[in-house]
């Protein structure tokens, strides 16, 4: 098994990483979804006993992955908050990382949990719908299948999360993420490593993330 494996999808290559993260070299951009900072926090203010770094491991992820890519943008196809509290502890260790990396373009793709994103100041671009790069659209949550791209095209392949895909392994306990293709659309699994999961039959999975390595599923739609 590999920890990243290219891949051609319209025309482009893409290369699925196997902590939970997309990239796409042409664009030298690094995608991930459902980052959910703070959500450790949120369970804490709610009386749910929980160890404090969540966030800031989910961070030193994606640092690890921009510097292996190489990457000079991040982006984030929704729920980068978990909710709507910029005193949370979160917030100190974001703005650590953002200083790090100070010349990365990160955008937000809005999703259902970032109402609070524009009034954070948290140093990145912002677009409240789906976005349209080559033949790609790239939204937070999955929906029907887009129509062509142009008179007699091909339909735009759209990249989302939202939904948290896991599979189940045959001989292996538990639940593990993964990267769903259906009706069109490819899925990424949730990048925080504190989130439930969408069961999702192994059929429609393509690739299951396990412990740092890339499990190729088998074909799906």
């Amino acid at each position: 098994m590999l920890d990243a494996l290219d891949f051609s999808l319209a025309g482009e290559t893409l290369r699925l990483h196997a902590d939970r993260a997309l990239s796409w070299p042409a664009r030298r951009r690094l995608l991930v979804a459902d980052v959910h900072l703070g959500k450790d926090d949120a369970f804490r203010a709610a009386g749910i006993a929980l160890p404090a770094g969540g966030t800031r491991h989910d961070l030193d992820r994606l640092a690890a992955l921009l510097a292996a890519t190489g990457a000079q943008e991040l982006w984030v196809l929704g729920d980068l908050l978990h909710g709507a509290r910029p005193d949370a502890r979160w917030r100190d260790d974001w703005l650590r990382f953002r200083a790090q990396h100070a010349q990365l373009h990160i955008a937000l793709v809005e999703g259902n949990h970032d109402r609070s994103a524009a009034r954070a100041d948290l140093g990145i671009a912002l677009h409240p719908g789906q976005v349209i790069d080559g033949p790609f659209v790239f939204r937070h949550a999955p929906e029907p299948p887009e129509p062509p791209a142009a008179a007699g095209g091909e339909p735009r392949l759209a990249v989302c999360g939202h939904v948290h895909p896991v599979v189940r392994v045959p001989g292996l306990r538990g639940r593990f993420p993964a990267f769903v293709r259906v009706d069109g659309q490819l899925v990424l699994p949730a990048f925080s490593a504190f989130t439930g999961g969408w069961l999702v039959e192994r059929a429609q999975a393509r690739y299951g993330c396990l412990g740092g390595h890339l499990l190729d599923m088998g074909p799906a739609g």
